[in-house]
């Protein structure tokens, strides 16, 4: 990512949603921006999810960071990878079994490793995706690493936050890369629970589905709260002032939050029940990992 060029959006694109001067928009293969300011030595979240997956972007802080937090919660690495291997069933499925050729990620996290784009263009080769990320390290690792592996403008990156989507879902940027008036794969990961506040959650769950054509599916994926306090202590002070907004939250509190949308079957359930294929940790670890998910559909 060692660049001297300076922010420059991509081809056709207008000035990315949000008010903030540091928001830009990327198609990939336009030319490079400047790298963001990167501290090897402050572990930062979606280096340390990389890192528990087994990926190889992260640097030694990251990689202390976790196994300082498994000597008080052993079970983070298999809730990871459980997360993990969920994304790929959910994404699989919803490109594989419905017929969507048109799909939208919004959350902190873009997966360079075994990409969501990667894993739904094996089903449907000509499927069309966007990446939203608020996250300018996250953005910029993706333009770089997945620039070569996507057909040409088949794969785009915006960076704009996401936790307010209504003007996201609305502006000409994407809209020009996305048909509102067909149905889309919508995946919700690292966004749920990377959303403080619970009012701005359930209306930005509001808004996008009222923006999605009838047919449309939505991935879903949010943390459990920990079994011990202590653990969520440690995780958040590991984090810092948790500029990600991880939120574990209440089985009782996440089905408030998605009250009145429709899941597919089986349901919201804990991910290691959602359709287990023997890839990653399954419904016998059931009990340690403390994660749900599930697919909502617009009908």
């Amino acid at each position: 990512m060692a660049s001297s060029a300076r922010p420059v959006p991509g081809r056709g694109a207008r000035k990315a949603a949000g008010n903030s001067a540091a928001d830009w928009d990327l198609v990939l293969g336009a030319p490079p921006p400047a790298p963001p300011e990167v501290d090897p030595d402050v572990p930062h979240p979606i280096r340390m999810w990389d890192y528990m997956i087994g990926g190889k972007d992260n640097y030694e802080s990251d990689r202390a960071a976790v196994r300082h937090l498994m000597s008080f919660a052993p079970d983070v690495m298999l809730i990871a990878r459980a997360a993990e291997a969920f994304a790929h069933r959910a994404s699989a499925s919803v490109a594989r079994d419905h017929g969507l050729r048109q799909f939208l990620q919004m959350g902190t996290s873009i997966p360079i490793m075994n990409s969501f784009d990667g894993i739904v263009r094996d089903h449907v080769p000509d499927a069309r995706f966007v990446y939203v990320t608020d996250d300018p390290i996250t953005a910029a690792h993706a333009r770089a690493v997945l620039a070569a592996r996507a057909p040409s403008n088949r794969l785009h990156v915006l960076q704009a936050q996401f936790r307010d989507p209504e003007s996201i879902l609305a502006h000409p940027w994407l809209r020009d890369r996305l048909d509102f008036d067909q149905p889309m794969g919508v995946l919700l990961l690292g966004m749920l629970d990377y959303t403080r506040d619970d009012a701005r959650l359930g209306r930005a769950l509001e808004q996008i589905m009222e923006a999605l054509a009838p047919g449309s599916l939505v991935v879903v994926l949010q943390y459990l709260d920990f079994p011990s306090p202590r653990v969520g202590e440690i995780v958040q002070s590991l984090l810092g002032d948790n500029k990600a907004e991880f939120t574990p939250r209440s089985m009782q509190r996440i089905e408030e939050l998605v009250a009145g949308h429709e899941f597919l079957p089986p349901g919201l359930v804990r991910i290691t029940s959602w359709y287990p294929d023997g890839n990653g940790p399954g419904q016998d670890l059931e009990e340690r990992c403390h994660i749900v998910g599930g697919v909502m559909v617009k009908r």
